[in-house]
């Protein structure tokens, strides 16, 4: 084993166990917050989202799940996203910023700094996201559920509506428009994990088939992948619209929140890629891979007319192209 490994592996060991001692703590707190208040008063429910290479769509659907669970237990939700770590601000950063508040509004209208040390609150920290994107689109009561949920208590913030705002005109050039959601990138990376992206011919087949199909004459697209912004750019020409941003070329050897360059445009390629998925939600027609963000498309929209969501496995485990069944 070499150097690097052992200690890459020894900090995660020792992490996971810091991790545990906490969560052991605060679930020891949150019993004797509850005892203590529990139906003489409001019960605040910090929601502690963090990670330092996680994008904006793993908090989005991390809050909803958050905001879902305070609610079923009769608490009022506050989100904290200064506490720890996340790739938009500093330590130093944090103790002014809470990063939720550049895009989204408090759920209750209640900030974190407001409930950060009244002992009436419980922590809850980084809840598993929100039943898959095939359920959701299965489920019809979860669908009602969660998409009710996330417009009352996900709203943008004043900032986001501003800038969702400055790109409306650009929806009344076309009739019908069909949602692209595109992802590159680190997707590619095997060692990511990420869902499996559907190959440039099958996408073009499939985008040509439903614009036919479905009499789309606008194709909306949302990706960070410069490559595939070209190719589309190339066979669709005028018919595609996207919206300008930093974009990057190539696989990505680990995730893009990983990236320095990345994280020193964080807010801003993020608040694009808010606008970017919001315009999704509101077109007639939806084409995506099982991604955070075609998620977070669903969740925002009140329904498609047609959506189709590939499932291809995942990459470098059951990637169908990983498969050699000679290896067995």
């Amino acid at each position: 084993m070499s150097l690097r490994s052992f200690l890459h592996k020894s900090r995660v060991l020792v992490s996971g166990d810091i991790r545990e001692i906490e969560r052991n703590r605060i679930g020891t707190r949150n019993e004797k917050v509850k005892k203590r208040y529990g139906g003489k008063g409001p019960v605040y429910c910090i929601l502690r989202l963090y990670s330092d290479e996680a994008g904006l769509f793993n908090y989005y659907l991390k809050g909803a799940a958050g905001v879902s669970y305070a609610l079923q237990h009769d608490m009022i939700p506050v989100i904290d996203m200064q506490t720890k770590e996340n790739i938009f601000f500093s330590k130093e950063e944090r103790k002014q910023n809470n990063v939720w508040e550049l895009f989204f509004k408090q759920p209750a209208g209640v900030s974190f700094s407001e409930v950060k040390k009244k002992k009436n609150c419980v922590v809850i920290e980084n809840l598993r996201m929100p039943t898959g994107l095939a359920t959701l689109r299965a489920d019809e009561r979860q669908r009602i559920y969660w998409r009710t949920l996330c417009r009352k208590y996900l709203r943008f913030s004043d900032e986001m509506q501003e800038e969702i705002r400055s790109h409306e005109a650009f929806f009344t050039q076309r009739k019908k428009w069909l949602g692209v959601l595109a992802r590159g990138t680190d997707m590619l990376c095997t060692a990511v994990g990420h869902a499996v992206q559907p190959e440039m011919p099958v996408l073009i087949g499939k985008i040509e088939e439903v614009c036919r199909e479905y009499d789309c004459d606008g194709i909306f697209l949302a990706t960070e992948d410069a490559e595939i912004l070209a190719a589309l750019k190339e066979h669709f020409g005028d018919s595609l619209y996207y919206l300008e941003q930093k974009r990057y070329s190539g696989k990505q050897d680990t995730k893009l929140g990983q990236l320095a360059d990345y994280k020193e445009d964080a807010i801003t390629m993020n608040r694009t890629y808010l606008t970017a998925v919001y315009y999704l939600s509101r077109c007639s027609c939806l084409i995506a891979a099982d991604t955070g963000g075609a998620q977070g498309a669903y969740m925002m929209s009140e329904g498609f007319e047609f959506e189709h969501c590939w499932r291809l496995g995942t990459m470098g485990s059951t990637d169908p192209r990983s498969l050699d069944i000679s290896k067995l």
